[in-house]
């Protein structure tokens, strides 16, 4: 992998940022550096915001099976380029095989769920709510989320949980990659690309605290999906939540294993190992 200065992914192309900053990214199992990852200006972010905005009323206007076959088409790329997608969160998060294997399998699950979504935007109606009056309740897409995404999980969170249900549900997305772990989901951007998904509905970018202000405080921005340490997820909430966004949050946790006497400590030690590392 060479150490290339990567540029950031927005109205379906990539573009190169025009910052003098960037994050030096570097393969957790050699040391190498493998590359510079963009640190993008305030007016690139706000660009591919504008590039989502603009995206958003053909999207939200193509019908749901339409949208749904687009997932469809993506989830056969993901599978088509599952070797690939794997050796790159390898090599960007330090993960043995199986591990960068099963990042990319969730990614591929996630998508195949949000095929399913059009379901659930089914309106309710009701007959005769009050004597000469229906009520018709609508599900209607909003316009552009913003997805933040941690560093330990390229392809699983970001094409897993946030986007492939953002756009089903059509809407469009920027999405704020980890800094250090941007290639894997760069790489499927432009497998989005390639299953059908229009230009700019599916963005990119790598950038810093301040630019991640921009997109908390833009009006264009509905709702905000988060992924990380709590205190920052804290910050996150109530700095979008206070601009009157919607917000999710998900933030840091443990999880336990209780083990008793009569544990088969081969089997459970097996167990523990492969819920942390796959």
């Amino acid at each position: 992998m060479s150490a290339e200065k990567l540029k950031y992914f927005v109205n379906g192309e990539y573009v190169e940022s025009k910052t003098d900053k960037y994050y030096t990214l570097v393969n957790p199992s050699t040391g190498e550096t493998t590359g510079y990852a963009p640190c993008c200006t305030n007016d690139e972010v706000l660009g591919a915001i504008a590039a989502a905005k603009a995206a958003f009323p053909g999207w939200s206007s193509t019908p749901a099976i339409k949208r749904a076959q687009i997932l469809y088409n993506i989830r056969d790329l993901l599978i088509k380029h599952m070797d690939e997608l794997t050796m790159l969160v390898a090599e960007e998060n330090g993960k043995v095989w199986a591990e960068a294997e099963g990042d990319v399998l969730k990614a591929k699950e996630g998508t195949e769920l949000a095929t399913q979504v059009p379901s659930l935007m089914m309106g309710e109606s009701v007959m005769d709510a009050s004597r000469g009056y229906d009520t018709v309740k609508y599900r209607e897409s909003m316009g552009v989320f913003a997805g933040i995404v941690p560093v330990n999980f390229p392809a699983m969170i970001p094409f897993g949980w946030m986007a492939p249900t953002c756009i089903a549900c059509g809407n469009t997305m920027v999405l704020k990659a980890a800094s250090l772990t941007p290639r894997t989901a760069l790489r499927i951007a432009e497998l989005y690309k390639e299953a059908g998904v229009p230009d700019g509905v599916i963005n990119v970018v790598t950038c810093s605290r301040n630019e991640i202000n921009t997109i908390l405080e833009s009006p264009d921005v509905k709702g905000i999906t988060f992924v990380g340490s709590t205190p920052v997820g804290k910050l996150i909430y109530e700095k979008a939540a206070s601009a009157g966004k919607r917000v999710q949050c998900l933030c840091q946790a443990k999880n336990h294993a209780l083990v008793l006497a009569d544990t088969p400590i081969e089997r459970t030690a097996a167990g523990v190992m492969n819920s942390a590392f796959g």
